[in-house]
């Protein structure tokens, strides 16, 4: 079943093996996040019964490259290559970006193709942490990391925003259910629409200030015809050389017409590096998949210590506690310990 995807990965590594093809510059690139982890509780947190579980992963395989035409014309591609037994995702590999770039201005640029969403790189940029333990809205699904569609973003005084218009397919690497699907039977006629922006309101008032920023993103779309897939996040953020922080606010309404089912939830996280080399990290989630049900929410607790081994190579030891809200045969309270590597290259 993996031999076109292996076979696909060999002819994209020899095709980026050339630096220069015909005046144009290619650049290629990745990232491999591998992992030991140490399973301390008695379940996992649906469910399972374990005892002393521990193993050695390989989580995440990222393999890119983008080819320069000019100064304002680009493409990027991206394969990912999930790895993780744990989650029953053995060694599948799919095609998660695949962007024609067109940067017209600093106010002004264009992404058209399979196409990153606005919200998950920018919460991960502040985060820093992806190696380690992934954003909410990654956690609980309420959007794609990538849809097909075109995505317009930019910066002016004060402001960044980003618009984009999509499918609502995602990214397809977890499945084929979509809009664009005979399950759903939307022939293509929904579209998700996107807005974000990130208001930075001391942007002139020095290096200390300038970091902090308002943001939000309002997502309106439909997963079939009766279901909706709504979205408002709204929060606060800083970034600096010694601090970075943020906490946001998620709505997610999913109703149908008979059925209203809304998702809450909030999340706060924080990277603090005091000396070179060396930081602490820290991110507590809450989620409420459906505030219409009682007692089903889940609580995330994430801390640990982050070291720079060399350029481009992290490792962090941490400690991961989900709690449930009320715990049943199929939601259980789960500890991990972890050591989590990210080599770039």
């Amino acid at each position: 079943m993996i031999r076109k995807p292996i076979l696909f990965g060999a002819i994209f590594l020899a095709a980026i093996s050339v630096h220069r093809v015909r005046a144009f510059e290619i650049k290629p690139g990745g990232l491999v996040f591998s992992h030991y982890e140490y399973v301390a509780s008695q379940h996992l947190q649906n469910g399972t019964t374990v005892q002393g579980l521990n193993s050695v992963e390989v989580s995440r395989i990222y393999l890119n490259a983008e080819a320069k035409y000019n100064d304002s014309v680009s493409a990027f591609i991206n394969l990912e290559a999930n790895l993780t037994s744990r989650d029953n995702k053995a060694n599948r590999i799919f095609l998660k970006h695949a962007e024609l770039r067109l940067n017209f201005h600093k106010a002004a640029q264009v992404s058209a193709g399979l196409v990153s969403t606005p919200w998950r790189g920018y919460e991960e940029g502040i985060w820093k942490h992806r190696f380690a333990g992934k954003i909410l809205e990654d956690i609980e699904g309420l959007l794609p990391a990538s849809d097909r569609g075109i995505r317009l973003s930019g910066q002016i005084p004060f402001l960044a925003y980003d618009a984009m218009i999509a499918n609502g397919e995602g990214t397809g690497g977890d499945g084929t259910g979509g809009n664009e699907t005979a399950v759903h039977s939307g022939g293509g006629r929904f579209k998700d629409y996107t807005a974000k922006i990130a208001i930075i309101p001391f942007q002139t008032l020095g290096k200390e200030l300038k970091g902090l920023k308002i943001n939000a993103q309002f997502h309106k779309g439909d997963k079939d015809e009766t279901t909706l897939r709504n979205r408002v996040y709204t929060g606060l953020s800083y970034e600096s050389k010694f601090l970075n922080m943020a906490g946001n606010y998620y709505n997610a309404d999913n109703s149908a017409p008979t059925t209203p089912s809304r998702g809450e939830g909030f999340s706060f996280h924080t990277v603090v590096a005091p000396i070179e080399k060396f930081w602490l990290f820290a991110r507590f989630d809450k989620y409420d998949p459906d505030i219409h049900r009682g007692e089903d929410a889940r609580m995330r607790y994430l801390w640990g210590l982050g070291h720079q081994i060399a350029p481009g190579v992290r490792i962090s030891l941490d400690h991961l506690y989900t709690q449930q809200e009320k715990r049943s045969p199929t939601r259980q309270d789960e500890s991990i310990f972890f050591v989590h590597t990210e080599a770039k290259f």
